[in-house]
């Protein structure tokens, strides 16, 4: 089960909307088609997964000198989200 069918399940259980268990079963199932895509295209343009990029040492960033230069510390999303758009436009002349 992925987080978003967690999170869905969740809200379903604790005053959501109630729904059969193959209604949400199907919704669980086209999201992680969507997540599939997802990963698909962010691999194609940055050349890494988001969740491997998302997982991955800070220190293997590409982008890690700008938070060192900046003095500051987001959250790891944001740096991973940095770091693929980074990536992302290194790769541009390659597609």
């Amino acid at each position: 089960m992925t987080l978003v069918s967690n999170i869905i399940t969740i809200v379903s259980e604790y005053g959501g909307p109630r729904q059969d268990p193959d209604a949400r079963r199907k919704e669980s199932s086209e999201e992680e088609d969507h997540l599939v895509l997802f990963e698909a295209l962010v691999r194609e343009y940055c050349g890494i997964g988001f969740f491997e990029c998302l997982v991955s040492p800070e220190n293997d960033y590409l982008t890690s000198a700008v938070w060192e230069e900046s003095g500051g510390r987001p959250p790891a999303l944001l740096c991973a989200v940095v770091e693929l758009l980074h990536r992302a436009f290194e790769q541009a002349d390659e597609r």
